[in-house]
């Protein structure tokens, strides 16, 4: 029963890692991990390379994994978003092999059909017991929800929880069973939790955003939407942030109650459910180390696993029973085609995360994006990476007003009636090219990149 090693070269030993063989991680610490880094540090030490690295994401202080790349630690990289200097190194055609990019639910098909097969999976856990039962609400580095280590627990071949607190009582709250963990390795420190809200999760507050958030809210309030019981998901950037505070006021004033809200979890998400304006948090990732204590000490917040959330083999994921899907936008096409990749410049500066899940899944799918942004204009003639299509979107939401998909839409009649702007796509094409001009292309990407869909083929 013995699985605790004090280093991680120990752990790494004891996984039977090989050259060429395939490792993963989870972002759920985002730009605070320690993990990945200690790691690669490790495997090189062993004289371990070219392997592929399977990340549910990578953020900006995964810059280093230049340097690995480069001296053939690792060959291959398989994420849901590239950014900062490692997706300039990408985009510079460095690398041989393809960057495959999935969705989370794209990659809990992935894992379950064997498309994605990982060796060894080095799982981050704020805390851990003798036996190798793991959670990540509970230790000093506890940062929420477990969602996406706990799809990888299920389906790699060698399992090593990771982590900076060992408890020598089984844990109370058990998110990775004794039976899926092989070994633990001990860290002095996995990451910086308070480090979740960092890049698009950092609060803002501006003009643009509050203007966009505030035609959300009316779109919501006028167009015919029954919010009272409804299951909705916002997403990660500063508009859906800002969507999210007036939402709440929107149901305080109307004494309305949203059965649940999924996806990734906010600070005030999780007020909400204890002011019970929202019955339940479907929990996958949370975005605020405040969920960790939430989740440990409210019955109604739910930790769920990748699987639950958006797989789409799993027709019972929690993405297919929303309401209303509020998700970012880089660039939005005349064909509705959504990218979140890419910037107009054709940098590598997001990740796709759960926008075709959402999309495909959601009842009303919103997109929400200003028109224009520092002078570059969002709306295009074709997006320069598609990642979510056109059939999944219903409406576009900008600092302008309300953009329909369909002109004879229940929505349009509705909100025409209170006052709401209500723009065609063509409408807003030309304003945008008549204020900023027509851009110009970006150059390709050098690498070759491969945007999965979330059923597998290419999107």
């Amino acid at each position: 029963m013995n699985k605790i090693h004090a280093s991680l070269s120990e752990a790494v030993g004891s996984s039977g890692l090989k050259n060429g063989m395939t490792i993963s991680v989870h972002h759920h610490l985002r730009e605070g991990d320690r993990v990945l880094e200690n790691v690669l540090q490790t495997i090189k030490a062993m004289k371990i390379g070219n392997l592929t690295l399977a990340a549910t994401s990578l953020m900006r202080n995964h810059d280093y994994l230049v340097e690995y790349l480069q001296d053939g630690t690792i060959r291959a990289l398989q994420t849901s978003g590239l950014r900062g200097r490692l997706g300039e190194y990408v985009a510079s055609g460095a690398l041989e092999d393809p960057v495959i990019i999935r969705s989370h639910g794209g990659r809990a098909r992935a894992l379950s059909t064997g498309a994605l097969q990982v060796d060894v999976a080095f799982i981050a856990a704020s805390c851990t017991d003798e036996w190798g039962n793991a959670n990540g609400v509970e230790g000093k580095s506890a940062f929420g929800s477990l969602g996406y280590g706990m799809w990888e627990a299920r389906h790699a071949k060698y399992r090593v929880i990771v982590t900076d607190t060992l408890s020598h009582q089984i844990l109370s709250h058990i998110s990775i069973a004794q039976s899926d963990t092989d070994s633990i390795a001990l860290l002095e420190s996995i990451g910086s939790p308070e480090m979740v809200q960092s890049g698009s999760l950092a609060p803002r507050i501006d003009s643009l955003s509050k203007q966009i958030a505030h035609h959300v809210v009316q779109f919501l309030l006028h167009s015919g939407i029954n919010l009272d019981q409804a299951s909705v998901q916002m997403g990660s950037g500063g508009i859906s942030l800002q969507v999210t505070r007036y939402l709440r006021t929107l149901l305080q004033k109307n004494q309305w109650k949203l059965k649940c809200a999924i996806g990734g979890i906010t600070q005030d998400w999780v007020d909400m459910l204890k002011e019970e304006q929202v019955g339940a948090l479907m929990d996958v990732q949370s975005f605020d180390p405040v969920c960790a204590v939430s989740i440990f000490q409210n019955k109604n917040h739910h930790e769920v696993d990748a699987n639950t959330y958006a797989n789409p083999l799993n027709k019972f994921n929690l993405v297919n029973s929303l309401d209303v899907g509020i998700l970012s936008a880089l660039e939005i096409d005349l064909d509705w085609n959504v990218n979140v990749l890419t910037g107009s410049d054709g940098r590598l500066m997001g990740a796709i995360g759960g926008h075709q899940d959402v999309a495909e899944g959601a009842k009303v799918t919103i997109v929400v994006a200003p028109l224009i942004r520092k002078r570059i204009p969002i709306l295009v003639e074709k997006v320069h990476t598609l990642v979510t299509r056109g059939d999944h979107v219903d409406v576009w939401i900008n600092d302008w007003g309300v953009c329909l998909k369909n002109d004879d839409s229940f929505f349009h009649h509705r909100l025409k009636k209170k006052g709401v702007p209500v723009y065609s796509m063509e409408d807003l094409y030309h304003k945008a090219i008549k204020l900023v001009g027509t851009p110009q292309k970006p150059p390709k990407i050098g690498s070759s990149l491969f945007v999965e869909g979330r059923w597998g083929k290419q999107a």
